[in-house]
């Protein structure tokens, strides 16, 4: 079968601006616009409600729900079931995630925590691989989904999960963008006969334009849309997962599935030149987001274009003193404890600013294993016509999880075990939480809500969450803008600076002759992730949004 990437992407992006244009009938007031600097994907603003997701097609399920009467947490909700069907590369099921809600009405926050869990026998000394099996820790999603519609939803598991249903029985069209992922892990996906089924049924790897069915997952969602999670933690959805890991030699079984809870938090809090930050708490990192925003509040990055030396620079350097702290001190709170307060600290932050040398690039901190980054995970915003927010990141943790599909299921299971430290907060512990750097994020201003947005990408979710923040902020960019502006990352344990190439070209002379080794991906790259996000105007009425082109994003609203 040929291959003909430019003619399917075309045809993609097209399905995708007629799922928006077909939102624009019976009278909803959708418009493109086009912001004052040109955008590759065109602005979306509506005035009612508004999903921004990795995917137009789960965009797609998240707005119906809001056409049908629902509400924020219901869209969210809509949009993550269907989003694992369709990013099955990224999210499902079988995996975990962590969200941010702004309840308008209670003016409050609330987070709710559903990162996967290590099982319950002590495997001390266990080396954790990558892939297979034993990578496998306890899945949270329904368990997160399900609490979070349970508790401040308003519409049944049956009508939120329908879409996604819908989406597995009658399958949908491949974009190049998931074909290309398929096609570059598809000696590992060959491995599983389960999972093989799904993505290559004839023998060879679905291309752009084929149709993906997963009728093995339909059933699986529509058993939990029936019976609620514990269909999936303790009835035959449990009963297949631990059969698979008994034969297969992993550790998850029932007690570690029964065992499993969602958790309720309080999210964590900063400021940033008088917008307030609302993120996601430990184990994920949200604090190390605001920790890096507290110590660039030293320096006036608006008097400098948004991609000068300076600016890059200065991020730069507070990325690296943040990831620092980030692997010190962050891990389960239920395991570790965590000095927050003190991260979160204005008089810290200005200490560690004053650690930036200002002329030259500060060495390599510590050494660091970065086999494990890798662009997965992906991220969901949804606004309602009632002023709530909520901003959602979920994961299997690397693409195509463990690679792992018990049989007659269609859940593709995470591998998070690999994501244990050898010391620290994070190291391995019996029924721990994993720490990982995704951090949903909400902002207010003026004591109003503002943003909602994050995304995917491993360690540079820190680095794009940074830099979203400070275009909103500092340079008044709208989201897509924001968006779509050139990304660069840093840490404490990578000698690189990575850069995409659309960073113009003497900031890379001027950072190289201050000491960066610059590391040079493409101009859209997979690599740093594919954030969403949605901003919020009260007094205006009006909800703008930005989609990631450097994955399949789409922003629909009414």
């Amino acid at each position: 079968m040929k291959r003909n990437g430019t003619r399917i992407r075309s045809i993609f992006l097209a399905l995708s601006v007629a799922i928006g244009l077909a939102a624009c009938a019976g009278g909803i007031d959708l418009q493109r616009q086009a912001p004052a600097a040109a955008t590759k994907i065109p602005q979306v603003s509506a005035r009612n409600g508004m999903v921004a997701s990795a995917h137009p097609l789960a965009s797609q399920a998240g707005l119906a729900i809001l056409k049908a009467g629902g509400n924020a947490v219901d869209a969210a909700v809509a949009t993550a079931f269907a989003n694992g069907v369709v990013e099955p590369h990224a999210n499902g099921l079988g995996g975990e995630g962590m969200m941010v809600i702004w309840l308008a009405d209670r003016r409050k926050a609330v987070a709710i925590d559903y990162r996967a869990m290590a099982p319950l026998a002590d495997k001390t000394g266990q080396r954790w691989p990558s892939s297979g099996p034993l990578s496998v820790a306890v899945p949270g999603t329904v368990a997160g989904l399900c609490m979070a519609l349970e508790k401040y939803g308003t519409k049944s598991l049956q009508e939120v999960m329908a879409p996604a249903i819908q989406l597995a029985e009658n399958g949908f069209a491949i974009s190049p963008t998931l074909a290309q992922i398929i096609a570059d892990s598809f000696g590992a996906i060959s491995k599983d006969p389960q999972l093989a089924d799904i993505l290559a049924p004839s023998g060879l790897p679905l291309e752009a334009g084929e149709i993906l069915k997963n009728p093995d997952l339909a059933k699986s969602l529509r058993k939990i849309a029936a019976g609620g999670r514990d269909v999936f933690y303790k009835g035959e959805l449990a009963d297949a997962i631990t059969t698979a890991m008994a034969a297969r030699g992993g550790l998850i079984d029932k007690a570690d599935l029964a065992a499993y809870q969602a958790i309720e938090r309080d999210p964590v809090r900063g400021s940033y030149r008088g917008v307030e930050i609302l993120s996601g708490p430990p184990p994920v990192s949200g604090l190390t987001v605001i920790q890096s925003l507290h110590i660039l509040e030293n320096f006036e990055l608006s008097k400098s274009a948004p991609l000068s030396q300076t600016n890059v620079h200065l991020i730069a350097e507070a990325l690296k003193l943040a990831f620092a702290d980030n692997a010190a001190y962050i891990g389960d709170p239920a395991y570790a404890k965590v000095p927050a307060a003190g991260l979160l600290s204005k008089g810290y932050a200005k200490s560690r600013a004053a650690d930036i040398p200002l002329g030259s690039a500060s060495r390599q901190i510590k050494a660091g294993d970065l086999s494990k980054e890798h662009p997965s995970t992906t991220h969901m915003s949804v606004a309602d016509p009632m002023g709530n927010m909520v901003s959602l990141t979920q994961t299997i943790s690397g693409f195509w999880g463990a690679h792992v599909v018990p049989a007659g299921t269609g859940i593709i299971l995470n591998n998070e075990m690999q994501n244990w430290s050898s010391a620290g907060p994070n190291v391995y512990a019996p029924g721990k939480r994993m720490r990982t750097t995704i951090a949903p994020t909400i902002l207010l201003k003026d004591g109003q809500v503002f943003a909602a947005l994050g995304t995917p990408g491993a360690a540079r979710i820190i680095s794009t969450m940074v830099i979203l923040i400070t275009n909103l902020v500092d340079h008044g960019m709208t989201m897509q803008q924001a968006i779509e502006s050139p990304r660069f990352y840093a840490r404490d344990t990578d000698k690189n600076l990575h850069v995409e190439s659309r960073v113009p070209a003497q900031t890379l002379e001027a950072l190289r002759a201050m000491g960066y080794v610059t590391s040079v991906k493409g101009d859209y790259d997979l690599y740093f992730g594919g954030a969403q996000g949605i901003v919020a105007d009260p007094k205006r009425r009006i909800l703008t949004g930005g989609a990631d082109p450097r994955r399949d994003g789409a922003v629909l609203g009414y």
